[in-house]
């Protein structure tokens, strides 16, 4: 009897050891855990990489379409889904049907009809979030998609809570520019799949171009009026925009200053350059980038119609002889004769502010 109590006994602590043990293993920290996000592509291209619980990241969808119509596509309708049980829109989202920041969630920012908005819940998928953008431009330009780093939807995430999640990319609606011109996408199914659609989990490579520099030649006017000049780089064949402000000093003797100034990782492709400044005439140049390019530019002040930074006799001289037909000014020496309407045409109005202007009785410059 002893032995059987004793061997009872023995039984009874084996077991309550085996609970203590699992309750142990039940309620001890597992720590924040991590989650494996999955990011596919339009075209069904994934990537994959791990997160901890609380960390943000960004997804990055491309589009490549520079073998269909010079990558120009004129209208979308996309949609970017997530797993909601583990990841959460990381930005200050509007939900149900409100407008998104369409420069974070689609940055093509140029001038076209653009709207987007968010479901915690989607229709199409049982358990996952929907992003959903969709964008029209009016015209043949479109959108440029036209290398591996044109970015179609840029979207951060946060990871709430241990598990997989999966990121997925869906078209609806791909059109070229030209409508008549063959889809890319129609009805969700890819007619013509001559385009890449690259993602990228977290932050992609550093931006590969070429530097864009020279130096620009502006003048001093009044002495109150701004010394900054503005150049604007825009790109003609994709979607690169850039605007840099320099401070001119240094003016020579004839109130000159050459002042330098870089653009920096400028794709390949081809630009229009636009310079400003107080009291001066805007101009555009032309610039072709294939590599690391040098232009130089020059602005010259309103009414400067011999373009060496001061009004005399000489531009009065020079308007007059157009407007009596006796010679003709073009481009930018037209411009800076043009001081009134801006119209392209130099009448007795242009005239008479200029010769104003050298007799010092009403300066075409603003203090």
């Amino acid at each position: 009897m002893r032995k059987l109590l004793c061997l009872m006994l023995a039984v009874i602590m084996v077991v309550s050891a085996a609970v203590i043990a699992v309750n142990a293993a039940q309620t001890a920290p597992t720590g924040a855990g991590t989650a494996t996000v999955t990011i596919q592509s339009i075209k069904g291209d994934t990537v994959t990489k791990t997160y901890a619980v609380g960390e943000t990241f960004t997804t990055y969808t491309y589009l490549n379409a520079s073998q269909l119509n010079s990558g120009k596509i004129g209208s979308m309708n996309c949609s970017q889904f997530y797993t909601n049980s583990v990841l959460e829109l990381a930005e200050e989202y509007t939900e149900d049907d409100g407008i998104l920041d369409v420069e974070t969630v689609f940055p093509v920012t140029k001038t076209a009809t653009m709207a987007s908005g968010h479901h915690t819940e989607s229709e199409e998928y049982p358990g996952m979030g929907a992003v959903y953008y969709n964008a029209t431009t009016p015209g043949y330009s479109g959108f440029k998609f036209n290398s591996d780093t044109a970015a179609l939807i840029i979207c951060r995430y946060k990871v709430k809570v241990a598990g997989e999640a999966t990121i997925l990319n869906e078209i609806t609606t791909l059109a070229q520019s030209d409508y008549e011109l063959t889809r890319i996408v129609n009805g969700g199914k890819i007619v013509n799949d001559n385009f890449t659609s690259p993602v990228a989990l977290s932050e992609p490579a550093a931006p590969t171009g070429f530097t864009l520099s020279g130096t620009a030649t502006s003048y001093k006017t009044t002495q109150t009026a701004s010394d900054a000049v503005t150049l604007t780089l825009t790109g003609s064949d994709n979607n690169f925009t850039s605007t840099i402000t320099v401070t001119a000093s240094n003016y020579d003797s004839k109130n000159s200053a050459a002042t330098a100034f870089t653009f920096e990782n400028v794709p390949e492709g081809n630009y229009a350059l636009t310079v400003s400044k107080d009291n001066h005439v805007t101009r555009e140049y032309t610039v072709s980038v294939s590599a690391n390019t040098t232009q130089d530019v020059k602005i010259c002040p309103i009414g400067d119609v011999s373009n060496d930074g001061k009004i005399s006799n000489v531009d009065y001289a020079r308007a007059n002889s157009h407007f009596s037909g006796v010679s003709t000014l073009t481009g930018y020496n037209l411009q800076c004769g043009d001081v009134v309407k801006a119209d392209g045409v130099i009448a007795n109005v242009d005239l008479a502010r200029i010769n104003s202007h050298i007799c010092e009785v009403s300066s075409l410059w603003k203090k």
